[in-house]
């Protein structure tokens, strides 16, 4: 231990003496540590920290696929109910969904995001309240019975300032009277894994309507995200087929809905935010942690090529210590500790860049009002991280270094510190090699980055179907002021009149959803002749509702057949307008206006197709061509709606005076995610994760990028500082400037086209991972290679020209008299 601190501060004074060196590596590890630090606290945020739960090792998530739905998701009611009363697998099983609601308190209302769960939820869950109590088990199971809500710690501090005196306070959500009975513990903010749940719910308090009826009762009614706890000893693939055994008898006793469903059991880590999720991240994960971890190895690289510098440096005190009586274990042992102290110094600057990025990503937001999570905790698996990787550098760096500087003898270390032209072949041949590996790292990881930038530039040349332009979006539920159907349905009818006589508005209308929105609707869809199928063989389909002059208003073309409009009320014929793709696959070769389909039901009354529309993007942007069909708002009412606005003006100057329009009619309504539509096309559905993946991308582009510069430039410098006698020979025996500037790039730029050579190869098989992320690109996109190619050989060429005109000013006479 002795000798361990000697050698500390021995290593602390030999770095203090080269200020410069010691400066310079400190950064370069930052950066590549910073990044790595940055990205896996993302990671860390939403895969490998648990939720604050009990017994987090065991906790899991319960899904099923159906057919036609191949992704794992969410359980119906009743089938949750049969899964908990005869599994052998779980100790226990909880069940919740998220829905926004109106939370009206001391004459204010606002939209919440509520967790309407079962009365185990938190019991199950293993946490304790912050005031008051908790939902009980007893709660949740008939409809109406339970009027308490339960508040998020945050919303607590927020809207009523952390004040324990509001337990026992009537409020209203979604107009019905309810109580405050409690306060979720600090630090727990839900399990819907991206928002931080405002208020919690008994499931059977969600607003009594059809839709409510039907998730509480329908067995396909797939809503309910479940989880549970294994017990001791059982694992998830055996609690699969444990729960398979149930589906199969349900599969035999409800055949119209239950046919064909599949049994899974995740881990709730990999299930975030929902089980459709499983598969995806760990692919993103991996994608972007080996995106950083290539900006590390070229960190690691160019500090290697910093310590074979100053390791050839200080050749003649390394030979003289040794004469001394050093062994050459103890040098090597002094040699590490010092690249091990400068990876610390460096892990600790890394630790601040990697905190400071951290909160440039906590800083992005989607689009309008939905209020995602977005905060990144800093626990001890980060720490940790940064602490293992920063010894890792240190030792990876320092380790060639270290080990050729204890093999050099006494005479070698001072024939090579007198009259050599090149600082030692053997030498030469170590930093040539990592010049090449730098180069291969950086031009990886820009063409990845390239791939992501031609993916999004791709996304936004898709054909949208809508014409965005000139729309403005505002949204309202008029359920979350307690409205019943005739009320809304006269409410929105003096929004619609209104909105459309004011200045600047070319038309309105008004939908479920927008394209791209979170809202979407899915039911099955029995075409004539079908009726007598279960649901569990028909195409269940995305669809909207939607008012008069939505088609217009939208930009959507009409191409056979009319649009929605006036004649379509309530108690006349149910009618809808398909998409081209709908149209094509109900009814191949004919003409579909006048054909007839049942939807939600195979008993439903059948509707029939007025007209078809052009194809659209209508749930993701990315998607392939999606059946879709449109019914009128007058036949299928709908509280939540999106009045959108097309307007001759910019459209954000209309947002104010419909909000007005809006308060005058009902003071207590809030109005949310107001925004034109072309800013809404940023959602999480549209643009947003292209653009974050770019971004990302681009900046651990630019950082490889800086790295293999600095990396290409130190070799390339101190290569001619080696060689001032070799120069200054040949321009003694007639050596031209251009000549001397030719050599020196030619040797740098040599180094750096191998490495091109090795990293397009690398990129070639790398690119193969992205291939599921791309939009419309090719994993070999030729554009992407040979733009990522001539950034590097130019700023290669760069790096080299400044050390090659430091080479062409040699005086001969200077450089022959220097020894």
């Amino acid at each position: 231990m002795k000798d361990f601190w000697s050698d500390v501060r021995y290593g602390i004074r030999m770095l203090g003496k080269s200020p410069a060196f010691t400066l310079i590596a400190i950064f370069t590890l930052a950066v590549g540590i910073g990044a790595n630090a940055a990205v896996f606290s993302v990671v860390n945020a939403f895969i490998l920290a648990p939720l604050p739960v009990r017994d987090p090792g065991r906790f899991v998530v319960v899904a099923n696929r159906t057919p036609g739905y191949e992704d794992p998701h969410e359980l119906s009611n009743p089938d949750f109910k049969d899964f908990e009363a005869e599994n052998n697998s779980f100790s226990d099983m909880t069940a919740s969904l998220i829905n926004f609601a109106g939370l009206s308190a001391d004459n204010r209302s606002e939209r919440v995001v509520v967790t309407y769960a079962k009365g185990n939820y938190f019991t199950s869950l293993g946490l304790q309240p912050a005031a008051g109590r908790l939902l009980l088990p007893t709660e949740g199971e008939t409809p109406g019975a339970d009027p308490v809500v339960v508040l998020g710690y945050s919303y607590w501090q927020r809207r009523f300032s952390g004040d324990p005196a509001v337990v026992g306070k009537s409020v209203k959500l979604d107009g019905l009277p309810m109580t405050i009975v409690g306060v979720a513990p600090k630090g727990f903010f839900g399990t819907f894994f991206i928002v931080d749940s405002d208020a919690y719910a008994p499931l059977a308090m969600l607003p009594p309507n059809e839709s409510t009826t039907q998730i509480l009762t329908d067995r396909d009614e797939r809503q309910l995200r479940s989880f549970a706890h294994l017990k001791p000893g059982v694992s998830m693939a055996q609690a699969s087929a444990s729960l398979q055994l149930i589906a199969d008898r349900l599969a035999r006793e409800y055949p119209a809905t239950n046919k064909g469903v599949k049994m899974e059991v995740l881990a709730e880590t990999m299930s975030r935010p929902e089980p459709g999720s499983a598969a995806a991240w760990p692919l993103v994960a991996t994608i972007f942690l080996a995106m950083v971890g290539l900006v590390l190895l070229v960190t690691c690289v160019n500090v290697t090529n910093l310590l074979l510098a100053r390791a050839t440096d200080r050749a003649k005190e390394i030979a003289i210590r040794s004469a001394l009586g050093a062994g050459r274990a103890r040098l090597l042992r002094q040699l590490l500790t010092e690249s091990t102290i400068l990876a610390c110094l460096g892990g600790l600057a890394g630790a601040a860049l990697g905190i400071w990025l951290v909160k440039l990503i906590e800083a992005i937001h989607l689009p309008g009002d939905f209020p995602m999570r977005t905060d990144i905790p800093l626990d001890w698996r980060v720490f940790g991280f940064i602490a293992l990787i920063a010894v890792a550098c240190g030792l990876f760096a320092g380790i060639v270094p270290a080990w050729r500087a204890t093999r050099m003898s006494l005479n070698q270390s001072l024939r090579e510190s007198g009259r050599s032209l090149a600082g030692g072949g053997e030498h030469s041949r170590v930093r040539n090699f990592l010049v090449v590996a730098q180069a291969a790292g950086s031009l990886v990881v820009l063409i990845l980055a390239g791939l992501f930038l031609r993916s999004l530039q791709s996304t936004e040349k898709l054909q949208l179907g809508f014409n965005p332009d000139h729309v403005l979006n505002l949204t309202m539920d008029v359920s979350q002021i307690g409205y019943d159907e005739e009320r809304g349905t006269d409410f929105y009818r003096k929004v619609l009149d209104e909105t459309r006589g004011l200045p600047g508005v070319q038309s309105a209308s008004f939908a479920y959803s927008v394209p791209l929105g979170y809202y979407s609707s899915w039911q099955p869809v029995w075409k004539e002749g079908q009726e007598g199928l279960p649901a569990s063989e028909v195409p269940r389909l995305p669809y909207n509702r939607i008012s008069s002059d939505f088609f217009p208003t939208m930009g959507i073309e009409i191409v056979r057949g009319r649009a929605i409009d006036e004649r379509d009320h309530a108690g006349f014929l149910r009618v809808a307008v398909v998409n081209e793709t709908l149209a094509k696959k109900l009814w191949p070769g004919e003409d579909p206006i006048g054909h007839h389909f049942r939807f939600g039901s195979s008993q439903a009354p059948p509707v029939e197709v007025v007209g078809v529309a052009r194809d659209a993007k209508y749930v993701w942007i990315a998607e392939n061509q999606r059946a879709y069909f449109y019914v009128p708002l007058a036949q299928e009412y709908t509280p939540i709606r999106v009045l959108q606005v097309r307007a001759t003006v910019p459209p954000a100057t209309l947002g104010r005076p419909i909000e007005a329009l809006v308060r005058q009619l009902d003071p207590d309504l809030p109005v949310f995610d107001v925004m034109p539509m072309a800013d809404a096309l940023g959602s999480g559905n549209g643009y947003f994760f292209f653009r974050v993946a770019v971004a990302f991308a681009a900046a651990l582009g630019a950082f490889g990028l800086l790295l293999a510069i600095s990396g290409v430039y130190g070799v390339v410098s101190y290569g001619v500082n080696q060689r001032t006698q070799e120069i200054g020979i040949r321009m003694a025996l007639g050596a031209q400037q251009p000549g001397i500037l030719r050599l020196v790039l030619a040797e740098g730029l040599k180094l750096v086209l191998i490495g091109l050579a090795v990293g397009l190869a690398l990129s070639a098989g790398m690119a193969k991972l992205l291939a599921d992320l791309l939009v419309n690109t090719s994993t070999l996109d030729p554009l992407a290679y040979a733009v990522a190619s001539l950034v590097l050989v130019a700023v290669a060429a760069l790096a080299c020209y400044f050390p090659a005109r430091c080479a062409m000013r040699v005086d001969p006479v200077n450089a022959l008299r220097c020894e």
